[in-house]
Formats: C-alpha cells, structure tokens, sequence
C-alpha cells in the first residue's frame, strides 16, 4: 500500500505507523495522500500545519484541514480556519526555554519565538537581519528573545521575559521595563528593609491603594465596599519575586454565604504554590514558598457565584510580605 492511496481508507483503520511518522513527514504524507500540490498548499502553510502538531495540535485535525483543501473536497467541507489549530501565542518568555531551541538552526529559532512570542511568522526582513546578527555573533540568542518581547510589547500586548539566572548575572535586568524582575510599582519595604507587594489596601477616609500591575473588576463602590461580579475580580502583576518564604495577608469582609477564592501561581499558572477558599469575613495569613524556578508569579483573587448576580465585598487588606530569615 502506498502513502497515496490512505485516503482511500476510512480513518480509523490507517496503520499506526502513520501517525508517528515526524510532524513535517506527517504533512507532507497526507498532502500526497489528498494530491495536494504546491498550488493548492504553499511550503508556509505545511510549515503552520507541522508547527500546530508541535505545539501538540491532534493530528486528526490537520487531517480535516488537509482534506478541506484538496480539489475534490472544496466547497464540500465549510471554510477551513487555521485559527482552530494554532495555539495562543505565549506572553511571558523564559530565555532558557527559547534559547534551547533547535540549536543548529538559528531559522527554527526564529520561527519558534516569534510563534510563540507574537503568534506570527517573522517577516522577511526580520529574519534575515536576526539571521545575519546571529551567524556573525554580534547578537546571542538571548538578547534576540529580549528583542521580539520588545517587538509584541510595541505591538499592543503583554509581554514580558525572564530568566533563571541570578539577578546579577542578568544583564541590565532592572533597566528593561519588558522584564518580569523589574520591580512592580506596587512594592514597598519598611524601616527594616522588609518587601511588602500591595495589591489592595483600604485607606481609611481616602479610598483603595490598588496596584498598578493588575487587572481588576472595575471598581464600583456601595456601602463602603465594592459590588462585584462572578468571576476574576483580581490577578497579577505577573512578575519575579525574590525566592524564600513569603506570607499572603488578607483582611475582608463579605457576606456570610459569599466566598472568595485565593490562588498564587507561577510559570503561567503550571505551578500553584497556594489555593485557599474563604466563606463569609475573614483575616490571616498564608504561608508560601517561592523556589527559584517560579516565574511569572501572579495572585488571583476570584468571586464564586453565589447565586445572585453580584455580590459585595470589603477589600481591607491583600498584599504579600516576604519574611525575614534569621
């Protein structure tokens, strides 16, 4: 049997072997299958379909999207949209993760960061200089990633590198405002040199101190504290933390039946260093670890439904202190 006539067979009798075939292998074996020639299937366009099998993408669906674009099936099958089969572009870079990738192929590493980074290809122009600078040496890799971070910054988004180098090997860490390490606005330290991140303070006759790096509900005031929604009310900033012991502080109070969900994450939310739901008032402290390789550290705060469509809170007090190790 020949790779051109699987498509004759009904999908779930194809020899295993097949789908384990590399992911550019992969496509280029299907194409044929389906008679696709470069007419019908640029080079770009199988490169998007390999990538999408890469960034774990099920192969059946770039099956359905090789077939919609054979001539015998348009206009048999609706519109194909690649956008079904990419993957959201990443905001936050750590630069060993980038700069490991395809090591001999400074092209792949290209078209990998920029994927993940800007969730495009880079244009000619810019590949060829990125290219250029890397072959001659005059740029690493490193300050590459840097680059494209500052490329998807100027375009709108949000996005931020990091690093697990020790901050004084990170070269002008503090001075690139796209690194997760400069310091969030919001920090503060006391006479004795302690850090305290604030993310809500009530000040008495003034208001709320609200962080500057976060994202929040709007805020809506009523009876001294907010109305808010179901759903995120709080997350951020999103940013490096110095590793060791730290305690979150919360002071608030809600409605008796309602509840608040309290969740630190790191790495984009793969690693959660704490989670706690809090029914009805409450004030304390949670106590959390942040190891070296937490990146991108961000608390959420998020209201649970309660059965109406809004409830009330008090914020007094949510912020994080690091503790003093003797």
């Amino acid at each position: 049997m020949t790779i051109a006539e699987l498509h004759k067979i009904p999908l779930q009798a194809l020899p295993k072997d097949v789908f384990s075939l590399p992911a550019d292998a992969f496509v280029d074996a299907w194409a044929a299958a389906f008679n696709l020639a470069e007419t019908d299937l640029s080079a770009d366009e199988r490169h998007d379909l390999a990538q999408a099998i890469r960034n774990g993408t099920n192969r059946m669906k770039v099956i359905d999207a090789l077939r919609s674009a054979a001539p015998e099936t348009t206009g048999k099958i609706g519109d194909f949209s690649a956008q079904v089969i990419r993957r959201p572009a990443d905001q936050f870079a750590l630069i060993e993760s980038f700069a490991r990738f395809a090591p001999d192929s400074d092209v792949a590493f290209l078209r990998y960061s920029f994927s993940k980074i800007l969730g495009r290809e880079p244009s000619d122009k810019e590949r060829l200089a990125f290219e250029f600078d890397l072959r001659r040496g005059t740029t690493t890799r490193e300050d590459v990633i840097k680059m494209i971070v500052g490329i998807a910054r100027r375009d709108g988004r949000v996005s931020l590198w990091d690093t697990l180098a020790e901050t004084g090997e990170a070269q002008a860490m503090q001075d690139d405002s796209s690194a997760a390490r400069t310091m969030p606005a919001g920090l503060s330290y006391d006479l004795n040199g302690q850090e305290t991140l604030i993310f809500v303070r009530e000040v008495p006759g003034s208001g709320w101190m609200i962080g500057p790096d976060l994202l929040r509900q709007p805020v809506n005031v009523v009876d001294n504290g907010w109305k808010v929604s179901s759903g995120w009310l709080l997350v951020g900033p999103k940013r490096g933390f110095q590793a060791g012991p730290w305690r979150i502080q919360i002071d608030l109070v809600q409605e008796l039946n309602a509840k608040l969900a309290i969740q630190l994450v790191a790495n984009s939310g793969l690693d959660i260093l704490q989670e706690v739901t809090i029914a009805g008032s409450f004030t304390g402290n949670l106590s959390t670890e942040i190891r070296a390789e937490h990146r991108f550290v961000e608390l959420r705060v998020k209201v649970i439904d309660t059965g109406s469509e809004t409830s009330w809170v008090r914020l007094r007090d949510i912020s994080m202190v690091r503790e003093v190790q003797s």
